[in-house]
């Protein structure tokens, strides 16, 4: 089985229907980059896949465990997938250091020492093992979402989703993100990824999934979807978001 499974998910903010019927599948150490433009129910999906808004319609399990039963204890799901933000996040109150290990201490009951080699460990893994001791307002926007991927990775999730991680950064930052990304997606950490980068996508990316208005439109490898889509919408899209990010957008 799949490590992810999403199916048919609906989601509805009043009169407008956000998502209408949204299924897929994530294999384990898979990279996934959901595409599409604002507003098609991009962040919405990856928010109803660990309920941080609730689905309407529809089912979704991770590793064999349905995350949308009733049943289902939630925070103990949470606990497997991390989430990172396009905003950061981070406690802004909190150390780099802090912001990593808060999570140990007080979701995995881990002791302070422990936790503070884990955050350790993994602050270096994305090359802010320097920064361990500096807040937030002192970090650039490049180092705070570094903090947030090793925060994420701190817990030793199964999956990570990314929320349009690099698009409150200045475009000479997005890159060490990027970086970040493309060596975790070498690693073999299954991500699911939405983002207007389509360098990263047509790179590192297993899969793309273009979405509009709330569903699948086209979905398959990069050099498909890049050279040959079937349906035209996603050529159109391509094509545009290509002019105005460039390739490496």
């Amino acid at each position: 089985m799949a490590l992810l499974v999403v199916e048919d998910l609906h989601k509805r903010y009043g009169k407008e229907e956000v998502l209408r019927g949204v299924s897929f599948e994530l294999e384990r150490g898979e990279t996934k980059v959901i595409i599409g433009p604002s507003g098609t129910g991009k962040s919405t999906l990856l928010r109803c896949i660990n309920r941080l808004t609730e689905p309407d319609r529809g089912r979704v399990w991770l590793n064999g465990v349905e995350v949308t039963s009733p049943r289902t204890n939630i925070y103990r799901i949470r606990a497997q997938i991390g989430f990172v933000f396009q905003d950061f996040n981070l406690f802004t109150h909190l150390t780099a250091l802090d912001n990593v290990r808060l999570g140990l201490i007080r979701v995995k009951g881990m002791g302070k020492r422990e936790a503070t080699e884990r955050a350790m460990r993994e602050l270096a893994r994305v090359g802010l093992a320097d920064k361990a001791d500096a807040y937030p307002a002192q970090l650039s926007g490049g180092q705070q979402q570094r903090v947030s991927i090793a925060r994420a990775l701190a817990m030793d999730p199964k999956l990570i989703l990314f929320d349009e991680p690099t698009s409150a950064l200045d475009p000479e930052l997005i890159g060490e993100v990027l970086q970040v990304m493309i060596e975790l997606a070498e690693a073999g950490m299954t991500m699911l990824v939405v983002t207007h980068e389509m360098g990263f996508a047509r790179s590192v990316a297993d899969e793309i999934i273009f979405m509009e208005k709330g569903v699948i439109v086209e979905q398959g490898p990069p050099e498909v979807l890049f050279t040959r889509p079937r349906v035209p919408r996603t050529a159109e899209f391509l094509r545009k978001i290509t002019e105005f990010y460039g390739e490496s957008g």
